[in-house]
């Protein structure tokens, strides 16, 4: 059944005396109902006002408060991937006026608060003297000896007894008196009421503002964080990730079979080329410049590929963020749901104790000089009868804010002013840094320098790209060196402002002179502004060394070049092949004349002549044996077979310029042999330069990663307790008390030199 139902059965049949009791008894039942009193009264858990509710309320200001509140602090929660910004509606900036919007109107509680405090005590008191205003009243229109006064002077009227100068201080002590005013009733009267109106603007005053509190927290902060989650939940991240995924492993296979078209081309090319003729050099030619059209659409293929693998890292980075941000936001919309529900049962409890007063006004404008003293002692009564109830009621309502406030402070405050933001309760960590990593890294790229500079030095190659990693060597040694430094000032700089702030608390605790309370107060800002200038120091100089050595190389490049120099030393050991064969060849023929030559010489080829024609006739005088004959004339007849037009005519001479012209032609090709292997120890060398430096950048990557939580801890610590980002005091001791022991357990191992 509704409650317009309700109302409305009720009202069924009543007499207009019942109609008029239920109008008067109905904001009290609102009140009751409000706060769970009254034996009548059933009521949803839900619509009670509770001391958990306003706990919740506390709960919203604090989770409020903590949210970033500028663009440069969005995009560090968030935490996006390179070139990522969510997707429409989930960018830093559409956050931003989230949480701006969030934070504007959580600020609005505590000052609401207050007034309810406040103007409820003073409800409370002046509900009080309103009772006794009432008896007063009640006395001078119905004590026995007001009555004979009032019958003796003829006293009919309000306007009557306004007029009368009568002693009622005692009666209204609570009400001060002019020094040249007459106290009469009617100035008592005025008085009363103008209290009761002022009561009345404060109460409607805050009951507006209530409304406005729990119409934007209902119409504008709900709805601006259920449209972030919600935007979160549709998100086609996830898709174009699983796409972009798909993408990635087919342009992997197309890459394989370039690779393998690439192997074989070149492949190809290799063996046209030995065949030493007219075709194999045109298709070697061929088979090379295909060879170099694939590796160039494989070129493309990698750097398409390594451009979607680094889009697919970031949109992973920028989805997982998302994922954390939807479970921050889940846990805000909770806790602003829950001081929804606090708001309205407050705004409903509230508008009761305006009813009471708008009632108590209603029947005292009712009240006018020509009411008789009967009618006029009745509406005034009408006029303190709510005054009861409010008394009740706002007392219960002052020690439902107490005691709520007293259970906040115990056992919520430190989790609430400690959480930098959203995640109320996230649980603070330190985990500590894998040294061994970091040691090994340091050693192992140390000796990759030393292997690549020996390279650098002999071959003179790229010797920019050396010094490019004799950099990064060098701040990988000044990372080391830098959070050693670090973490050993800050360990000394957190155990110092730890000591110094257990000391301040304790003589804040002892001390009772407001002035000494307050330079104590002073000293522990002091405190908390150096360690947090500290700690944003460190966080910086750790930073600055991780960034020193983190722009990635891209070996994708110098992998390329490997791979050509490689094909370039199979090439020349192909090359050597042929010249080997050809050196054979030149050396046989050189061998079948030189055995020619150095017979006749020893024979006595003086005797005939060197110029003469060797015939078999000639060589025979000159008394060789028959071999001997015949290695000279297989002379004779390669230099026939050699030499274009000297016809039948073949002189010693001829055969001693032949051997001269073929140990030139021996030489030729052995100085060709070994410029092909002085090309493949280049190769080879350069090889080994390029590995190197792929050492030194696996090195590097492993160093960065190892050294990246370090700098992601110092950063933490300096956001938990940054005086720029949080004013709270009281707030930052708490985050100080909370991170400090934890990050000197995680900094001391790292302050002492690592071998």
């Amino acid at each position: 059944m509704s409650s317009s139902d309700l109302w409305s059965d009720a009202l069924d049949n009543a007499s207009p005396e019942q109609v008029m009791q239920m109008a008067a008894a109905a904001p009290k039942l609102l009140s009751d109902a409000s706060v769970s009193e009254g034996d009548d009264v059933v009521r949803d858990r839900g619509l009670l006002l509770t001391k958990k509710q306003i706990i919740d309320l506390r709960k919203y200001e604090a989770a409020g408060l903590a949210l970033p509140h500028t663009l440069k602090d969005v995009q560090d929660y968030l935490r996006f991937g390179a070139g990522q910004d969510g997707g429409p509606g989930l960018n830093p900036t559409d956050f931003l006026s989230t949480f701006v919007n969030t934070r504007n109107h959580a600020r609005r509680w505590s000052p609401l608060r207050e007034r309810i405090m406040m103007t409820g005590q003073g409800l409370k008191s002046f509900a009080s003297s309103m009772l006794n205003y009432g008896k007063s009243i009640q006395e001078v229109l119905n004590d026995d000896d007001s009555v004979a006064f009032l019958k003796a002077n003829k006293i009919k009227t309000l306007a009557q007894l306004k007029a009368l100068e009568i002693e009622l201080g005692d009666k209204f002590p609570d009400i001060e008196i002019d020094p040249d005013t007459v106290a009469t009733l009617g100035y008592y009267l005025q008085r009363i009421f103008e209290s009761i109106n002022k009561n009345l603007s404060e109460v409607q005053g805050i009951k507006n503002d209530l409304d406005v509190f729990g119409y934007d927290l209902r119409e504008h902060v709900l709805p601006s964080i259920k449209l972030r989650v919600g935007l979160i939940d549709s998100s086609t991240l996830a898709a174009d990730i699983k796409v972009l995924k798909n993408n990635i492993d087919d342009r992997a296979k197309e890459i394989d079979i370039k690779n393998t078209e690439y192997k074989a081309a070149v492949q190809e090319a290799l063996k046209s080329a030995a065949g030493m003729n007219i075709v194999g050099l045109a298709m070697a030619i061929y088979m090379g410049v295909e060879a170099e059209n694939i590796r160039a659409a494989r070129n493309k293929l990698y750097a398409e590929q390594e451009r979607d693998i680094q889009v697919l890292a970031s949109k992973n980075q920028t989805l997982g963020s998302l994922a954390r941000v939807k479970h921050d936001l889940q846990s805000l919309m909770i806790v602003a749901i829950d001081a929804d529900i606090a708001t309205q049962n407050l705004m409903h409890v509230w508008k009761s104790l305006y009813l009471h007063i708008s009632n108590s006004v209603a029947a005292m404008d009712r009240i006018n000089d020509a009411l008789s003293l009967r009618i006029f002692g009745t509406e005034f009564e009408e006029v303190v009868l709510p005054w009861k109830a409010i008394e009740s009621d706002s007392d219960k309502l002052i020690q439902v804010f107490k005691e709520a406030d007293e259970e906040y402070e115990r056992n919520y405050s430190f989790i609430a002013r400690a959480s930098r933001v959203i995640g109320i309760n996230t649980r603070v960590s330190y985990p500590p840094v894998d040294v061994a990593t970091l040691t090994f890294s340091i050693e192992q790229v140390r000796e990759a320098r030393t292997q690549a500079e020996v390279l650098k030095t002999r071959l003179a190659y790229l010797p920019d790209l050396f010094d490019r990693f004799k950099r990064i060597v060098s701040g990988m040694g000044q990372c080391q060196s830098q959070l050693q430094d670090s973490a050993q000032s800050s360990v000394n700089d957190l155990q110092t402002s730890l000591r110094r702030l257990a000391r301040n608390e304790k003589d804040r605790l002892k001390e009772t002179d407001p002035e000494v309370i307050e330079e104590i107060d002073d000293e522990r800002k002091d405190i908390l502004r150096l360690i947090s200038s500290a700690m944003t120091r460190q966080a910086s100089l750790v930073g600055s060394a991780l960034r020193n050595i983190d722009a990635r190389f891209d070996v994708r490049l110098t992998q390329a070049y490997i791979a050509d120099f490689q094909r370039d030393a199979l090439v020349a050991n192909a090359e050597i092949v042929q010249l080997d064969d050809k050196l054979a060849k030149l050396e046989a023929e050189r061998k079948v004349m030189n055995d020619g030559v150095t017979l006749l010489e020893k024979s006595g080829i003086e005797k005939l002549g060197k110029d003469v024609e060797l015939t078999i006739t000639k060589i025979t005088e000159l008394g060789l044996a028959p071999p001997e004959i015949k290695l000279v004339m297989a002379a004779i007849d390669q230099l026939k077979r050699t030499l274009i037009g000297i016809g039948e005519s073949v002189r010693f001479l001829d055969m001693v310029r032949e051997s001269d012209k073929l140990k030139q032609k021996v030489e030729g090709v052995q100085a060709d042999i070994d410029r092909e292997r002085s090309a493949i120890r280049d190769s080879q060398g350069k090889i080994e330069y390029l590995e190197a430096i792929h050492v030194m950048e696996d090195c590097r990557a492993k160093y960065a990663d190892a050294y990246r939580p370090v700098v992601n801890a110092f950063e933490q610590l300096r956001d938990a307790i940054n005086v720029e980002r949080l004013d709270d005091f009281d707030a930052l001791s708490a985050a100080l008390k909370q991170h400090a022991p934890l990050f000197i357990a995680f900094a001391d191992p790292l302050s002492v030199p690592q071998h």
